[in-house]
């Protein structure tokens, strides 16, 4: 696993530079929020670095990454933006605005199927790989069925 800091494509741009050799990977996963920004562009672009031996996945969150923790504890709600998401996080952890950005020592990882389920809305259905949902949802379930983690009956 490698982390890159940045807005998406500049993460595309950095695994796309002389010094990322994605070859040696069948696959390859970017995990990204939408942060209030359409990433369309972002998806095309993973697609770009797409070869023959690898193949690029865009995952996005919207409005955020919490959008998939939200969804192991309970169903997600209809948020306006990131703020509404992570405030519904501390809601569902307990945990501080200054502890936000972290995970609870009891978080229920063992939830990870009912979240497939929880991470959008009723009315909507899970994004398709590579694509960007809508607010809110996550993509986070076809990494985690590609990692061997969920299986295709849990979609």
């Amino acid at each position: 696993m490698k982390v890159i800091n940045g807005d998406p494509l500049t993460v595309v741009k950095e695994l796309s530079g002389p010094r990322s050799d994605l070859s040696d990977y069948r696959e390859v996963w970017i995990v990204v929020d939408h942060d209030g920004r359409d990433c369309h562009d972002f998806l095309a672009k993973c697609r770009g670095l797409s070869s023959k031996r690898t193949v690029v996945h865009g995952v996005v969150s919207v409005p955020c990454f919490e959008v998939w923790l939200n969804a192991h504890y309970a169903p997600v709600k209809n948020y306006q933006n990131q703020a509404d998401a992570q405030t519904h996080y501390r809601e569902l952890t307990g945990l501080s605005s200054k502890d936000a950005k972290m995970l609870p020592d009891d978080f229920p990882w063992d939830e990870v199927a009912q979240a497939v389920v929880r991470c959008h809305l009723p009315t909507d259905s899970l994004p398709e790989t590579d694509t960007q949902g809508p607010c809110p949802s996550t993509t986070m379930p076809h990494l985690l069925r590609s990692l061997g983690l969920l299986s295709a009956d849990e979609f």
